[in-house]
Formats: structure tokens, C-alpha cells, sequence
């Protein structure tokens, strides 16, 4: 890895905008060359990580630190920025928001502006903890039903309705065998299926308390 870097250079290597560079050496957290004109890189890693302990950009540098340590290659910060926050590509240098998508780079948001970035993670956590509370009151308003147990509900219901008419024949079959009038045929059959309609509509009715 190069010991020193332009500033230009080193923003692209943290996947920040030179403004943000700016900030850092006013910060006093980047070690600069004889000539001011250049960043000192592993110094400057090594007082990221020890000066900023709960952002990002820290945790990169601490992270970007141990690889040297350990023989390995100095992937750029930025990588390991968006590792950590799920990003497929490469934030922009340009802006701090998509193009793509017209919202705040996660990765760029927390490493330029961390108070923005708390602000967007603190509205979105209200979001969804009213969105489980919207939840929570239609359950209570039975307006809302477990998809598992309406499932089971339905399917014994479904089993119950079959069960009933096959066990019709054993019910009935030895009575109708021995009557002649067809009309009396004709009630008996009317009479036993209105009875099972009746027990299944019954059996429809409480599924709700299975639910």
C-alpha cells in the first residue's frame, strides 16, 4: 500500500468527498506529510479508528488496520463500509444521495453527515414500530387473522365436510333400502343433508374462535 496518498486520493480510498477530507484535517484526525500537501496513510487509519469510535469510518480504518497487521492487502475503507451496510456498489464520490433511487447512500450519509444518518435510522425505527402497532390494534379488532391458523381452520373444516358426507350411506342406506315410496326416499335424503349443512354451518361459524 502507498504510505502517502493526495487528499484527492485518500477520499476516494475512504469513499468520501474531499469536503469531508477537509473536515477530517480540521479535526486533526488525518497525519499529513512534511508539506502538508499529503495524507500519511497508515497514521492516519490508526487516528480514524482511535478518534472515532462509533462511526463508520472508524471501524473501516480499524478493520482496514488488521489486514495489514496480518500480511494481508489494504482493500479501500469504503469497501468495508458498504460490507457492513449491505451495498452491493460502490457509493458515489459526487453526491452523498442515489441517483438511482433519489434517497441517502447509507454508507456515504453515516461518513459525511452522522447526525443526518441518526436521524434517517431513528425515522425509519418509528416507522416500522408504528407500522407493528397498526398491527397489534387490528389483530385486537379481530381485523386482522393468522395465515396459519385460518389455514388449519379452513382444511378441517374442508376434512369435516367430506368425512360428513361419506359416512352419509352408513347413516341411511339399510332405511332407504327397505322404503318403496320414492317421495319418502326423497325427504330422508333431504332431511339427512339439511342436518349436515346445519352441523357444518354451525362448525363454519366458530371458526373464528380458531383463529
Amino acid at each position: 500500500m502507498t504510505e502517502e496518498m493526495r487528499k484527492s486520493e485518500f477520499a476516494d480510498f475512504l469513499g468520501v468527498s474531499r469536503a469531508y477530507i477537509s473536515q477530517l484535517t480540521k479535526a486533526d484526525r488525518l497525519v499529513l506529510s512534511s508539506d502538508g500537501d499529503r495524507i500519511r496513510v497508515r497514521e492516519s487509519l490508526e487516528r480514524i479508528a482511535k478518534t472515532g469510535s462509533a462511526d463508520k469510518s472508524a471501524v473501516a480504518a480499524r478493520h482496514a488496520l488488521e489486514r495489514l497487521a496480518k500480511g494481508g492487502s489494504a482493500a479501500p475503507v469504503a469497501e468495508t463500509v458498504r460490507a457492513a451496510v449491505g451495498l452491493d456498489a460502490p457509493p458515489s464520490a459526487q453526491s452523498v444521495s442515489s441517483p438511482a433511487a433519489g434517497l441517502p447512500d447509507p454508507a456515504r450519509l453515516l461518513l459525511s453527515d452522522p447526525m443526518a444518518a441518526y436521524n434517517v435510522a431513528r425515522a425509519q425505527n418509528e416507522q416500522k414500530r408504528g407500522e407493528q402497532m397498526d398491527i397489534e390494534l387490528a389483530k385486537s379488532r379481530r381485523e386482522l387473522i393468522s395465515q396459519d391458523g385460518t389455514v388449519k381452520a379452513v382444511t378441517d373444516l374442508a376434512s369435516a365436510t367430506r368425512s360428513a358426507f361419506e359416512r352419509m350411506p352408513d347413516r341411511i342406506a339399510t332405511v332407504l333400502a327397505a322404503e318403496t315410496d320414492p317421495h319418502a326416499v326423497y325427504t330422508m335424503l333431504q332431511d339427512e343433508i339439511d342436518n349436515i349443512c346445519a352441523t357444518l354451518s354451525k362448525q363454519a361459524g366458530e371458526l373464528l374462535d380458531k383463529i
